[in-house]
């Protein structure tokens, strides 16, 4: 979707605590994360994989209350003994409630997981269609409408400096909100704001573009709970969110990095090596198989570790994570920061995932490539797949035509921009 791009130049869990029953001085849990946070009935896909983390789990065994509808498929160790996974199949039978997971080791206890009611509002995920407008905005840097979270204890850059350009300027999401009337003046119809899940880094993290909790809203921006309501504000207005979202890489900060489940959950290399920034390799057949390594394996920045997609386990993650999301808020669309760079074959599951549970769903990526024929290439097109890669995604930021839109404003000469738009 050509209008994308052009819109975009013009617009500028918890931890929680369990122990086991009460007899006399039980041993108490250990603090205990699960990733999905929770979980829904009436998904498509049946089949739930729970990443547990907490110290020495690796160490214990598994067991499910009875619970009508829902499985336990079995359990995995994996590399760190902090973390274990544990599968579950959650039929189209099961109704919402509270799974018991009985964790039997050196210290005994019961997790209370939640499956929630899917949503059915007709008015949730509305998708974007080329009559909408979109404004594109950095949340940090539009407006700061709750001083509250301006400073937040425990973060890596817990301060606010309006005066540094990489440092925190103070804005959040009820500052957005504050301006809906302001953008429905401007015929705005969809707000795309850049990432709104943590970021806590130690400098230079105001963009949002190095994850550090995928489950959770930066506490500068607002809570889980507020951003979900501010989805609905939007929608009760007659606006349309975006989700700015980033598969390739996570920050270097990220829990998950810190306290790694394994280490081929990220790409390692013998010493710091950098993408090649190169997706000409990508839709070559006779293409260097070093060049496409280095592009999809090498990691972003030094503070931005690059995800192992071909790890299945990673893959699953990721892909329940961003369903959750649609699914806790309702959002209308994601874009997807850094496209061509994710292992392709986890893009085209991905894809496939989003489409099938979520089929209005609107998805573009950021491909920022300097041919028609790489631009086709990573969107939906007729071509033979290069490498097993055969791109699902709907739409992308049509950059080349942003360069040929760019010259023809720049000194008159509209020859790239005909020549484009005439090869598409």
């Amino acid at each position: 979707m050509r209008f994308l791009r052009s819109l975009f130049l013009a617009a500028g869990s918890a931890l929680l605590l369990a122990t086991a029953p009460a007899l006399a001085a039980p041993p108490s849990a250990p603090a205990t994360r699960i990733d999905p946070t929770y979980w829904f009935v009436g998904m498509k896909n049946p089949k739930l994989q729970l990443l547990v983390n907490a110290p020495g789990i690796a160490a214990d065994q598994v067991t499910l209350a009875s619970y009508p509808g829902v499985t336990l498929d079995g359990f995995q160790k994996l590399e760190s003994t902090n973390y274990l996974i544990v599968n579950l199949t959650v039929s189209p039978q099961a109704q919402p409630g509270k799974l018991k997971l009985q964790f039997t080791g050196a210290k005994p206890f019961t997790y209370s997981y939640e499956l929630r009611p899917r949503n059915a509002d007709p008015a949730r995920v509305q998708g974007l269609t080329q009559a909408d407008f979109i404004y594109f905005l950095m949340p940090d840097r539009f407006s700061n409408g709750n001083p509250k979270n301006d400073i937040i204890k425990g973060t890596r850059a817990p301060r606010m400096t309006r005066d540094s350009m990489y440092a925190r300027h103070g804005g959040d999401l009820k500052g957005i909100e504050n301006h809906f009337a302001y953008f429905k003046q401007l015929g705005v119809t969809t707000i795309w704001p850049t990432p709104i899940v943590e970021n806590d880094m130690p400098k230079a993290s105001y963009h949002g573009y190095a994850v550090t909790d995928c489950y959770k809203v930066d506490p500068r921006y607002g809570t889980n709970a507020e951003y979900v309501q501010f989805v609905q504000h939007a929608h009760n207005q007659g606006l349309k969110v975006v989700q700015d979202i980033v598969l390739n890489h996570w920050g270097s900060y990220h829990h998950l990095f810190l306290d790694k489940p394994a280490a081929d959950w990220f790409h390692a290399w013998p010493t710091f090596t950098r993408s090649n920034y190169n997706a000409f390799a990508s839709n070559d057949p006779h293409g260097s198989a070093y060049d496409r390594k280095r592009q999809n394996d090498g990691w972003f920045d030094t503070s931005m570790p690059d995800v192992n997609q071909s790890n299945p386990l990673v893959a699953t993650y990721m892909i329940q994570n961003f369903l959750w999301w649609v699914e806790s808020t309702g959002l209308d669309g994601y874009r997807i920061d850094t496209y061509p760079y994710s292992n392709h074959q986890f893009l085209m599951q991905w894809g496939q995932a989003m489409a099938e549970e979520y089929p209005k769903l609107a998805m573009f990526g950021e491909t920022w490539v300097g041919t028609v024929a790489e631009q086709a290439f990573f969107t939906q097109n007729v071509f033979p797949p290069v490498n097993g890669f055969k791109s699902n995604l709907p739409s992308a930021l049509d950059f080349v035509v942003n360069f040929g839109i760019n010259d023809a404003l720049k000194d008159g000469n509209l020859n790239k921009l005909y020549e484009t738009v005439q090869a598409d």
